[in-house]
């Protein structure tokens, strides 16, 4: 009988080749591509004629549990807690009577005038406050409405505790931006941090222009914007000044509404890939003179909350607003305390309008579980002050301006110790000072009020306004 080769072929040909396929893949291919050559051809269905032929791979054995298992993260144990005090003051504001006040006749110094703040500065752990003025490099002292003060005003802050310095406001720009270089220059010289502006665009893409400080190894991230710089412009040099408004050179602040949150938005990101353990955001921003916040205050501070802010620090009325600690949830799912001051007026200044003589520092207590490395707020409490100005009271006592640590003074007073310049008009111009700040910061927060209770374990919580009676 002869063999009829093309028969075979014409019938069995192609599954003959797919069979050769599979011995060749198994004795002849490297051990690792073997099983794919195997699933290859298990899942070959060869049609032939009116035949299908399915070719079955060799079972695999099982991979060992170990080496099929999810990998499981260790669970975090706590570890030890590490706390910073971070104690934050207002807008240090260079009137001309303010650096007379500073002149002691061969210097400038601008410590005695900050006296009462003394204590709450030099306690923390780190002390910011926002500087609104600039060094021009040619020396040029002037007042109100562009603000260049002396190199030794720097020198004063750094000797006084403050560890750094909010810069973006609206007179970022009052000397220009050869003044916003030279003011930055100072700083550094005087070894004091800075946030806000810049001199270059490098200098501001790094890290989005996030400051990030390490406090007893807790990481703090600064973010800092101005709503705008009295109408003076960044045109070609946009990176100089954080501004979070598009139409900032309308000359009136009141008509500025083209809010651009998008780059605060992406610095609160960059802080976040920083590893920040806190994000405080503070702003330049609200109405001169307004004791209340304006509708986009609000708005842009429940925003920051929810894009991953813990503190939102407020400066520019030159008057007290508001602060609250709040319960509050974040885009990412996130529940923390947030603590937020809308403004906390002037730190210094020499201004006569109601409120701008009222301010406080505010001491912020954070802690953080090392094992954890859960991060949160656990106290706020600020110390009532007010700016004395001595002229008002017919007072003649070798200075005029000074920041004063209301409760201490009125102890003081009750105490039968004037000081040499308390007189009865003044004492009570105390206690009222005293009222008008508790009413807009909340007797709450201050230290020394009967009402106020520390938190002594974990987070801050929020406390739950009484209902109103009737």
């Amino acid at each position: 009988m002869n063999f009829d080769f093309k028969k075979f072929w014409k019938e069995f040909g192609v599954v003959a080749l797919v069979a050769i396929y599979a011995l060749v893949a198994v004795f002849l291919m490297p051990r690792c591509s073997k099983l794919n050559a195997l699933e290859d051809a298990a899942t070959a269905a060869v049609q032939s004629g009116d035949r299908v032929v399915t070719v079955t791979p060799k079972p695999q054995k099982e991979a060992k549990a170990e080496e099929t298992a999810e990998p499981t993260e260790k669970p975090k144990t706590k570890g030890e807690l590490v706390s910073a005090k971070i104690a934050y003051a207002g807008d240090l504001v260079c009137h001309m009577g303010i650096n007379e006040e500073a002149w002691n006749g061969e210097a400038y110094d601008y410590q005695p005038i900050m006296e009462g703040a003394a204590q709450y500065v030099q306690d923390a752990d780190f002390a910011f406050c926002c500087l609104e003025t600039t060094f021009p490099e040619d020396g040029d002292v002037s007042g109100y409405p562009v603000f260049h003060s002396p190199k030794a005003l720097a020198k004063s802050i750094k000797d006084f505790g403050f560890d750094m310095l909010e810069m973006a406001s609206n007179h970022s720009m009052d000397a220009r931006q050869e003044g916003l270089i030279s003011t930055l220059d100072v700083l550094d010289f005087e070894g004091l941090d800075h946030v806000g502006t810049y001199r270059t665009q490098e200098e501001h893409d790094k890290d989005n222009g996030v400051l990030l400080e390490d406090v007893n190894g807790i990481k703090i991230a600064f973010i800092n914007y101005t709503y705008g710089t009295n109408g003076f412009p960044v045109t070609g040099f946009e990176y100089a000044v954080n501004i979070f408004f598009d139409d900032y050179m309308e000359t009136d602040a009141a008509d500025i509404d083209e809010l651009n949150l998008g780059k605060i938005d992406a610095d609160i990101e960059a802080a976040k890939a920083l590893d920040a353990d806190l994000i405080a955001v503070c702003m330049h921003w609200g109405l001169e003179y307004h004791t209340s916040p304006m509708d986009y205050q609000k708005t842009v501070a429940d925003h920051l909350f929810e894009q991953g802010a813990d503190l939102v620090l407020g400066g520019h009325p030159h008057v007290p607003e508001p602060m609250e600690v709040r319960h509050v949830t974040d885009k990412d799912g996130n529940e923390k305390t947030g603590y937020l001051c809308y403004c906390m007026g002037n730190f210094i200044s020499c201004m006569n309008d109601p409120y701008t003589n009222l301010t406080a520092v505010t001491t912020l207590e954070v802690e953080k579980d090392t094992g954890t490395g859960e991060t949160y707020l656990k106290n706020v409490r600020y110390a009532p002050m007010m700016m004395i100005d001595t002229a008002d009271h017919g007072v003649n006592i070798g200075w005029r301006y000074k920041l004063v640590d209301l409760h201490k003074a009125l102890d003081t007073y009750a105490g039968g110790d004037n000081q040499g310049y308390i007189d009865e008009r003044l004492h009570n111009d105390m206690l009222k000072a005293l009222d008008d700040i508790h009413g807009i910061f909340g007797a709450q927060f201050d230290m020394y009020d009967p009402s106020y209770t520390a938190n002594t374990e974990g987070e801050m919580p929020v406390s739950t306004p009484a209902p109103a009676e009737g």
